[in-house]
């Protein structure tokens, strides 16, 4: 496959917003793709700033075969910081289709991960890999998620819910040179990066 460019990550919530007026409705959007860019360039803590997400978030996240649940800071941040330290933030996304509305927004897309092959196989020896990885090699798992996130009256996250078709993944092994690494992401992602609007006071 061709290597993907980082910067589709966004393309849906920016080809919205072109289309929507809603002030609250905007707000998502621009937390949501902020929210994007932060992950994948692993600058997950600041996806907890006062005006993206709420005190206490909660995740129910469905994947791996696994459904479970993430209440609170601690538990979120938690899993965030594990994504960070196995080096699994850099993902792109293609064909998202999406959804705003003043109750959040829902979104499906396939979800392109990269893991490098010495990644893929420590995580495999500890049981958590999902495949028998080469360490010398690299990797795109391809899976399809739809998500549904809440957000308050001040477009502030609540929380994620994430469901992977798990029948779907599809562990695609591709040539070094079509390997999206972290520092690449950040170079694409970072400069894409804005300070949220201030929502009208009502």
């Amino acid at each position: 496959m061709t290597k993907l460019e980082p910067t589709i990550l966004t393309r849906a919530a920016d080809e919205l917003l072109l289309k929507t007026d809603n002030p609250l409705h905007r707000q998502i959007l621009e937390n949501y793709r902020r929210h994007a860019i932060l992950e994948v360039t692993g600058n997950w803590e600041e996806i907890f700033a006062p005006d993206m997400t709420v005190e206490h978030p909660v995740y129910y996240m469905n994947m791996r075969g696994k459904s479970f649940t993430l209440d609170g800071f601690d538990e979120v941040s938690a899993f965030y910081d594990g994504l960070a330290d196995t080096d699994r933030t850099v993902m792109i996304l293609e064909d998202e289709q999406l959804a705003v509305a003043d109750w959040g927004f829902a979104s499906e897309a396939v979800f392109n991960i990269y893991i490098s092959g010495s990644t893929a196989a420590a995580q495999f020896a500890r049981g958590e890999g999902g495949f028998d990885a080469d360490p010398e090699k690299f990797y795109i798992s391809r899976e399809r998620h739809c998500m549904h996130w809440p957000y308050d009256e001040r477009g502030r996250m609540i929380g994620e819910h994430v469901y992977v078709h798990d029948a779907a993944t599809n562990v695609i092994e591709i040539p070094e040179a079509e390997f999206v690494t972290l520092e690449e992401a950040r170079a694409k992602l970072l400069p894409l990066l804005r300070p949220l609007p201030k929502l009208p006071t009502l």
